[in-house]
């Protein structure tokens, strides 16, 4: 989508004979305020859409936002909130006030310097990592297939068929930061494109979109060069530090890498030491010993997991010879109804299970809750399939009950729901479904024999 698609088409058709903006963020991407001349303004609803002579307000393009901030004159202040450009005229977005705003008048701007700062910081760490990237996957036809430049996190997509490994990340972050602690001087310069390739070859970053005609050169020392309309920092210490946060594939051939940069990327750094530091008082050791005492902990786990699945199972074998004993006649076969306390799905189909093996004539409907969730559990021994029982089909109307679903098949069926308050019931109907089966079965038979 075209990123002046926000702008209506009035103000479109209103600025076309406008004059060039004059670009100042690129004669000082460091200059904070300005002064300028309205020469064009428009209210649309509650927005007002302001073109000036000059300014230092930079426009969303090259993945980095929009700056924000005001506008002061005798109309008061405007507040900023997005900033855009078609072709080289830029438009200040504002939040409309009740004054009257005069084309030709004199403005003073100032740009939201905090935000503006960052997302250079961010731009040029991204430049950081594109090169680490080519550098640590060995490519040299990387290629960036989408940019965004925020001011708290920024991303980078390049073209890339594989998963790139956390071992990778790593690096590439290191290599990043390393940057970031040489202090390399930043130069921004402009020609044109061919003979940008002439210089740089296949160093210089490209995308998809990569314009002809005179471009701008943004080149880290002896690291990283680019086209880019962005604003950037003067040297590679200014960024601080950079961190990875994430990697991703968004389609074949495309992975997306994720980062945050400068304070944001310390404030990061910060809340993962100090989740480090609880951590280890919890645990009672250093920060440096977590692992090692995780790892402990983790294998302490494994072992009483297993101790306590063999306790599980001999409790199984407990209930399922204490439940037998429970079961009532019905017809040639024999019928269990019970209700567990605090068992879960996997435990009863193990318990039902268990007594169909020890009874091929047993039918066996259980049922449980923990909390507000329900589980309803039937089998039939191997006779009452033979004979057509289907605990499959059986189990669908008490699963309506409990505002429940699920499935099975012939022998084992089992459902899951939401009212715990509605149990009792279903195991009812659970029960009456399974003996109107049985008594057609009887009178197929009698009716057979006669």
């Amino acid at each position: 989508m075209d990123i002046t698609d926000n702008i209506p088409r009035k103000i479109k058709n209103d600025i076309l004979n406008l004059p060039k903006t004059i670009l100042i963020y690129y004669e000082d991407p460091y200059l904070k305020n300005f002064n300028a001349t309205i020469l064009k303004h428009v209210n649309l609803e509650d927005i007002s859409y302001i073109v000036l002579d000059r300014t230092c307000f930079f426009p969303e393009g090259g993945g980095q936002l929009g700056d924000t901030g005001y506008l002061e004159g005798s109309f008061g202040k405007l507040n900023v909130v997005d900033t855009q450009a078609i072709d080289d005229i830029v438009i200040h977005i504002a939040v409309k006030n009740n004054k009257v705003v005069t084309e030709g008048e004199s403005v003073f701007g100032r740009i939201n310097w905090n935000i503006r700062y960052e997302r250079m910081k961010h731009h040029t760490a991204s430049h950081l990592i594109f090169s680490a990237i080519k550098k640590v996957l060995y490519l040299e036809d990387l290629m960036y297939m989408g940019i965004q430049i925020k001011e708290d996190a920024s991303r980078i997509d390049i073209n890339y068929s594989k998963s790139i490994q956390w071992d990778e990340i790593m690096e590439i972050e290191r290599l990043s930061n390393n940057v970031c602690f040489e202090n390399r001087k930043v130069k921004i310069w402009y020609t044109n494109r061919d003979e940008a390739e002439r210089i740089y070859d296949k160093r210089l970053g490209m995308t998809e979109i990569t314009p002809s005609g005179i471009v701008r050169i943004i080149e880290v020392d002896d690291w990283d060069v680019a086209l880019c309309s962005g604003t950037h920092v003067k040297s590679t210490a200014e960024i601080g530090l950079i961190s990875i946060t994430d990697r991703l594939k968004l389609k074949k051939g495309v992975e997306r890498i994720e980062f945050t940069a400068g304070k944001h990327a310390y404030l990061r750094y910060n809340e993962a030491i100090k989740k480090l530091t609880e951590l280890a008082q919890t645990l009672r050791t250093s920060t440096t010993d977590v692992p090692i005492r995780v790892n402990n902990l983790l294998r302490e786990r494994n072992e009483l997991k297993k101790e306590l699945n063999k306790v599980k199972e001999q409790l199984v074998e407990f209930q399922v010879f204490k439940l037998h004993n429970q079961s009532k006649a019905l017809g040639e076969f024999r019928i269990l109804k019970k209700r567990l306390i605090d068992v879960d799905a996997q435990s009863l189909k193990r318990i039902a299970s268990k007594l169909i093996e020890k009874d091929p004539f047993l039918i066996v409907i259980l049922g449980s809750n923990i909390g507000n969730t329900v589980f309803l559990v039937g089998a039939a021994g191997v006779n009452a399939v033979r004979k057509g029982i289907n605990m499959a089909e059986i189990i669908r109307k008490p699963a309506m009950i409990i505002k429940g679903g699920g499935g099975g098949n012939q022998r084992l069926a089992q459902a899951g729901g939401r009212i715990p308050g509605k149990l009792e019931e279903s195991l009812c109907l659970f029960t009456r479904e399974v003996s109107l089966k049985v008594n057609e079965f009887e009178k197929t038979n009698t009716t057979n024999n006669v």
